[in-house]
């Protein structure tokens, strides 16, 4: 029946593409595995039974509403409205909905949260469903959300200062040229005066019926979707929907829900802002088109030839930014506005600071040559068949979808008011259509590019005395003259042979052993390489790789790590064998296959992922990084200038001075911790010669490597190219480890003030610091937990009782080498309640050493630890992440699994006697960022 009902929508696609002329506009089928329905009072309602990953259920509340619709007065509020729905409801009283959900192993962030926006506000939340009560509940938090939010006034009071931190929190230069542009982009229309954020003086002193107000407008199941997503049964969801949605009503005099349009304009506008804390320089060449929905076969066929087109720019647009001239280290090509009520399409660049004009010329000639040359038959052949790979991937995954998704892909259905195919469908409109779209339609697109009607020209920039930025007359002229310019057609040019030209002589498997518990065998080498495989089930077109050596940067010395310790990236960026990066992305077209060679501080090796087609060729890449590396002097001084363009105005901003000061400060000064200012003049110093041959003595050995392989594969499929592209590497026994650095904190008390800004921000970072047994890993348990649950305490100190922070961060981290424990708190506040906040924060640490935190917070972190590792354990990634750690370390990859089972144990009395070792008022570094202003 479910293959039955797969095959549906597959003839239905194939139907609605057929050359006919009355099939070209019937309806693209919703997928069918998805339930949908509304209910009398026009709440809509989407459920799927998914089970990526097991026992878990995303649930989602839409709302189609935003700040769009706010009045004069509320400004700000249905964002504020968003906050106030986590703070207290009919059934649930502040704090007791983050605390229950918390309980049960929902993390506050991660699993629980929403978003405002122009148009919608959309509230997410993962429950788990092996618990029928735990999941019932879930569906309950929905309903409080969307018809019993008490707004309560005491509540509202403290929330103000949450919001109004969020608020603070996005201030800076960005927003500063935001207010410059936003009114140019969207001129004659309610979004240049409706950002989401809102109005500092209306969040501050809004009355509490403002929000009412606006909860009891737009609040309301006519604008409402509820999506459950997961591990469920769609008929028992359905029914539970349906009895408790059924009650919420439309007030008879509720507002309409108006659309607000964007007007078109005839001419070029130009939106130019500079600050001198602009971190980067960007232009964006935008083009204003109405909007456009995917109903029906035409529109999925409309649809693909734009996608064609804007891939193949983009791809011409990389090709461009690895030439060491280019002007820019970034750029992009996207269909697009970023509203619902808008289509469009951008050109984006991330430009060096004195190349803007000549970004805009690389940007609009490329255009040009589009519109009059068009795309070449072999760019659009390779295209095809990327869409067709990637479609067919989609079909293979057809039943392991991450609910997560799938539930995100539900929301914007409903919102957009367009259909999701399923995977099938899209693979059969894909087989379709791909073979009669030609050249000239997605040449065709270019068209819109070069348009001078509904053109907005935008240029972020730094502001300094010594660069003078062109006018709008500038880029007007540079605009015209790409319009006239002589023009050669785009060359296609690919490298020709195989990947690796000569095979290598294949090596052997020289032992095997198996661990049953583990599901993992380890082959060892006849090179002394050791290889760990780990089939799995979780995801049918998914194999992971990374590969590791002890050695990395920590073998150069100190002053050669600005010269050479950038190797793996140069070589990166060069290609392989016969193949510079362009030609190399080129051949391995239609394969989903990437390796990426890497030099840690420690380490030396490989990260790279396929799909089980293509497994072989991610061996031929990992034996051509080893045995033929490219010395590419272009892609060298591309990679220089790319790295320049984007950190170099960074130099600037105020964050980065708190964060140059405090790691600075928590490495002690060692010659390898590096300000970005550092970093940058180091790139002046880096030589291609040294780093390469750095690279090529690290991985001239690989008998000390460890290659781990998690994923959709059997071992003797992979067998023959282990043997013949990683047995045959070059192995001499190596045994070598890597060398100590060690980076300390300052002894004692340190406390250090930046200031840097004009903005009435601060920024806080309170970190403690000391040694431990870091090889125990009851004691890392530990020292999690310890962090959890003053991470929790602060929250609800600082944000829900103070309403001083958005938010607080509260990260441990363990150095096993050198057994060194750190933990890091950090928040952002007004700059007039730095004092009282630290101090609540040392109150709160007190009171976990001496044994008062809330065991609440402990058994949530418990619950928390046991679903996250539930989850854990269905994810490629995660047994990479753990097989290659304990291969690095020599230890058991079941400590990590056994590590929820450490945590279920912890008691009260475990908290304190920890937090006393590791939260020693005696042995912290504290930096504090305060505005430049306030320290005149």
């Amino acid at each position: 029946m479910i293959r039955l009902l797969r095959l549906l929508p597959l003839a239905l696609a194939l139907l609605a593409v057929a050359p006919h002329a009355q099939t070209a506009d019937m309806a693209l089928p919703f997928d069918p595995a998805v339930r949908q329905g509304e209910l009398a009072n026009g709440l809509r309602y989407y459920v799927r039974a998914n089970t990526e990953p097991e026992g878990r259920a995303e649930l989602r509340l839409a709302v189609d509403a935003g700040s769009i619709l706010e009045a004069d007065d509320q400004r700000g509020l249905a964002h504020f409205v968003e906050h106030m729905a986590f703070n207290g409801t009919e059934r649930f009283d502040e704090p007791e909905l983050v605390r229950y959900l918390e309980s049960v192993g929902t993390r506050f962030g991660p699993d629980l949260n929403a978003y405002t926006s122009f148009d919608e506000t959309v509230y997410m939340l993962q429950v788990p469903t092996d618990s029928a009560q735990i999941f019932s509940t879930g569906l309950d938090v929905l309903r409080e959300w969307a018809g019993s939010v008490t707004l309560d006034d005491q509540a509202i009071e403290r929330e103000r200062g949450v919001v109004l931190e969020e608020w603070r929190r996005g201030q800076g230069a960005n927003e500063r040229m935001n207010r410059i542009q936003f009114p140019i982009f969207y001129a004659g229309s309610q979004y240049a005066e409706r950002l989401p954020i809102g109005l500092p003086e209306i969040i501050e002193g809004a009355p509490p019926e403002a929000l009412r107000r606006y909860y009891r407008d737009w609040y309301r199941p006519d604008l409402m979707a509820v999506i459950v997503v997961g591990d469920v049964d769609a008929d028992a969801v359905e029914a539970m929907i349906r009895d408790r949605f059924a009650d919420l009503d439309t007030p008879a005099d509720a507002p309409e829900r108006t659309v607000f349009e964007v007007p078109f304009h005839d001419e070029t506008r130009f939106a130019l802002a500079s600050d001198p804390e602009a971190p980067q320089t960007i232009v964006r060449v935008s083009f204003k088109r109405p909007v456009t929905r995917v109903r029906t076969a035409a529109d999925a066929r409309r649809s693909l030839v734009e996608d064609l087109f804007f891939s193949i720019f983009r791809s011409r647009l990389d090709e461009i930014r690895q030439e060491p001239g280019a002007p820019f280290a970034l750029a992009f090509a996207s269909n697009g506005s970023g509203l619902r009520t808008l289509g469009g399409a951008s050109l984006l660049a991330l430009v060096a600071d004195d190349r803007v004009a000549d970004a805009v010329e690389v940007l609009a000639t490329e255009a040009e040559r589009l519109r009059r040359f068009g795309v070449t038959e072999g760019e659009l052949d390779r295209q095809k068949a990327e869409t067709l790979r990637s479609a067919e991937s989609a079909v293979a995954e057809a039943d392991n979808q991450p609910s997560r998704n799938l539930a995100g892909a539900y929301v914007q259905s409903f919102l957009r008011d367009q259909p999701v195919l399923s995977p099938e469908t899209d693979l059969a409109l894909a087989q379709r259509l791909l073979p009669t779209i030609t050249a000239e339609e997605v040449s065709a697109v270019a068209n819109v590019l070069v348009s001078r009607e509904n053109r907005v020209v935008a240029v972020n920039a730094p502001e300094r005395d010594d660069l003078v930025l062109p006018t709008e007359a500038d880029l007007a002229a540079v605009l015209a003259a790409v319009a006239d310019a002589d023009l050669d057609a785009y060359q296609d040019n690919t490298v020709e042979g195989p990947l690796v030209a000569e095979m290598p002589t294949p090596g052997t498997i020289t032992d095997e052993d198996t661990d049953d518990e583990l599901g993992t065998t380890t082959w060892t080498l006849s090179n002394g390489a050791h290889v760990i495989l780990k089939p799995t089930t979780f995801k049918a077109d998914e194999v992971w790789l990374q590969a590791t050596s002890p050695g990395g940067s920590s073998l150069l010395d100190d002053d050669e790590v600005a010269i050479a310790g950038g190797a793996a990236g140069y070589v990166g960026q060069a290609g392989v064998g016969a193949f510079d990066q362009v030609a190399l992305g080129k051949k391995l077209t239609g394969q989903i296959v990437q390796v990426r060679p890497t030099i840690g501080s420690d380490t030396e090796g490989f990260s790279g992922r396929a799909a089980p087609a293509d497994l072989e060729t991610l061996f031929q890449l990992v034996h051509l990084y080893v045995t033929a590396p490219r010395r590419d002097e272009a892609a060298f001084q591309a990679s220089q200038a790319q790295t320049r363009g984007f950190l170099a105005n960074q130099v600037t901003t105020p964050r980065v001075a708190f964060s140059d000061t405090l790691s600075q400060t928590l490495n002690g000064y060692h010659p390898r911790s590096r300000t970005l200012s550092q970093y940058l003049a180091d790139l002046d110093r880096a030589d291609l010669d040294q780093a390469f041959a750095f690279y090529q003595e690290r991985f001239a050995d690989v008998s000390d490597f460890t290659f781990v392989l998690v994923g959709a594969f059997e071992p003797e499929a992979v067998r023959p190219f282990v043997e013949t592209y990683l047995a045959s590497l070059p192995g001499g026994g190596r045994d070598e480890e890597a060398r100590e650095v060690v980076m300390t904190p300052p002894p004692g008390v340190v406390e250090k003030t930046v200031r840097a800004g004009v903005e009435p921000q601060a920024q806080v970072a309170v970190v403690f610091h000391g040694t431990m047994d870091a090889d125990d890993r009851e004691d890392r348990v530990r020292v999690a937990a310890v962090a959890d649950v003053l991470s929790k305490a602060l929250r609800e100190e600082l944000r829900e009782d103070r309403g001083g922070v958005y938010g607080v961060s509260v990260r441990p981290s363990i150095d096993q080498d050198n057994d060194q424990v750190q933990v890091q708190i950090t928040f952002g506040t007004d700059p007039e309640r730095v004092d009282e906040l630290v101090a609540a924060v040392f109150e709160q640490v007190e009171a976990v050493r001496a044994g008062q935190a809330a065991p609440e917070h402990l058994a949530a972190f418990q619950e928390q630890q046991r679903r996250g590792m539930e989850t854990s354990l269905q994810e490629n990634r995660y047994w990479l992440s753990i097989l290659a750690e304990a291969a690095k370390r020599d230890t058991d990859p079941q400590d990590a699994i056994d590590e929820p089972d450490l945590a279920a144990v912890l008691t009260m009395d475990d908290i304190a006697h920890t937090a006393r070792l590791v939260l020693d008022p005696e042995q912290v570094v504290r930096v504090t960022l305060l505005p430049a202003a306030s320290g005149e």
